[in-house]
């Protein structure tokens, strides 16, 4: 309340337009106050509103097209006899979720939205996530060797950033795990890293040098969290991430809960009309390059906290977004675990994965706010399918979303 005390002599022509201004003052400003009664954000404080008024929350595409969108988005689906999970969300807004299909082709049972599959290499911007979180708490720098960190390491050039950006030219351990390793043993990351100094591997090619995918390098920064830490890693994500984010059908893979869980949903490769289940491989065992298990729900509750810095800081994000730079400054479409790609007119940020009949893909668009989660166990095209629905979702929703 605003008082006015004005002492002065007047005559009376001056003191009734002096007193016709004040009520004109004063009657807007009871105009004001009822047409706008949630209008103090207009009053700061030390330069910050009082009130915030809240922001508009209208959905920019109207509901018969949407409508349209999901018949399109359905009918995609059942072409390519997609088994699985699939969401896809605008603007923060789920449009469209669907589960169809088989997860255990013995006893029939049906896939749901809550059923956990595989994510394969699609795992892999959980790592980098892990190691961005110990680079904001100042345990670690992008540049630090890994040396530093695992003095058996065998590889001296080698930093943190060539993991993440795959340019370490570390060799494939799966080779001598498929060759080496009894499949009944227990295997670890560490035991993995043995593993590799015991047969002395060389390098493909010299850090920085090429862009080479590794899943080698993603196992190492799982490992590398875990001697930081002194936890094991799935224990790290379950604590730092799933469990922040309410992620309750999130896990890494544990073999022997997993062959307790009835609802299990299991990965097949296909052969004409049947289809053949994977078994128990110790490749699975290793961390940082797959073995998260996940729904599309859970994903999507990962993508919308890390896109709006409940994860890391906007700084942090940025960096994992960036191509990664060469020894001859070219750049590569990867970050820190993700991968980018121009379409047209629109840019993506995803992480597909392929693992023993499982197939995924996280894809974001940014400039639309798009996501795309799908997840499948028949060993589908998962790139052909995220194509087609994205191709769907781009001509019915373009013109709503610019």
């Amino acid at each position: 309340m605003i008082s006015f005390f004005l002492f002065f002599r007047a005559t009376n022509f001056e003191e009734n337009i002096f007193m016709a201004s004040y009520k004109k003052l004063l009657s807007i400003l009871i105009i004001v106050l009822i047409s706008h009664p949630l209008g103090m954000s207009a009053l700061l404080i030390d330069g910050k509103p009082l009130t915030e008024t809240a922001k508009s929350n209208v959905f920019p595409v109207p509901e018969e097209i949407i409508n349209q969108t999901q018949t399109k988005l359905h009918n995609s689906l059942q072409r390519y006899h997609f088994n699985g999970t699939a969401l896809i969300a605008v603007h923060g807004k789920i449009i469209f979720e669907e589960a169809r299909g088989i997860a255990n082709f013995n006893s029939k049972a049906p896939i749901h939205l809550e059923s956990s599959f595989q994510l394969a290499s699609a795992s892999k911007p959980f790592t980098a996530l892990s190691v961005m979180l110990l680079k904001e708490r100042n345990l670690l720098q992008y540049d630090d060797t890994v040396k530093n960190y695992l003095p058996n390491f065998p590889y001296p050039n080698i930093t943190i950033r060539h993991l993440l950006n795959h340019t370490s030219g570390l060799q494939n351990y799966m080779y001598l795990v498929d060759h080496y390793w009894v499949n009944d043993s227990s295997l670890s990351n560490q035991k993995m890293l043995n593993l590799i100094v015991s047969h002395n591997l060389p390098l493909n090619n010299f850090p920085g040098r090429r862009f080479e995918y590794s899943n080698t390098g993603y196992a190492i920064l799982a490992l590398l969290v875990e001697k930081i830490t002194n936890r094991y890693f799935g224990d790290f994500l379950q604590t730092e991430i799933f469990d922040k984010l309410g992620m309750t059908h999130s896990f890494v893979y544990n073999r022997a809960n997993l062959e307790q869980d009835t609802n299990q949903v299991l990965g097949y490769a296909s052969q004409g009309r049947r289809a053949r289940q994977y078994f128990h491989d110790a490749n699975n065992e290793i961390l940082g390059d797959k073995s998260v298990y996940s729904t599309v729900e859970d994903i999507f509750k990962f993508t919308k906290a890390l896109n709006n810095y409940e994860l890391v800081d906007k700084e942090t994000l940025e960096e994992a977004y960036t191509k990664a730079i060469l020894r001859n400054n070219r750049t590569v479409n990867y970050g820190f675990g993700w991968r980018f790609k121009k379409d047209g007119d629109h840019n993506y940020i995803f992480h597909n994965g392929a693992w023993h009949g499982f197939t995924s893909t996280i894809t974001l668009e940014p400039d639309s706010d798009i996501t795309l989660v799908l997840l499948n166990n028949t060993n589908a095209s998962i790139s052909t399918i995220k194509n087609d629905l994205l191709s769907i979702v781009n001509s019915e929703l373009d013109s709503y979303l610019q």
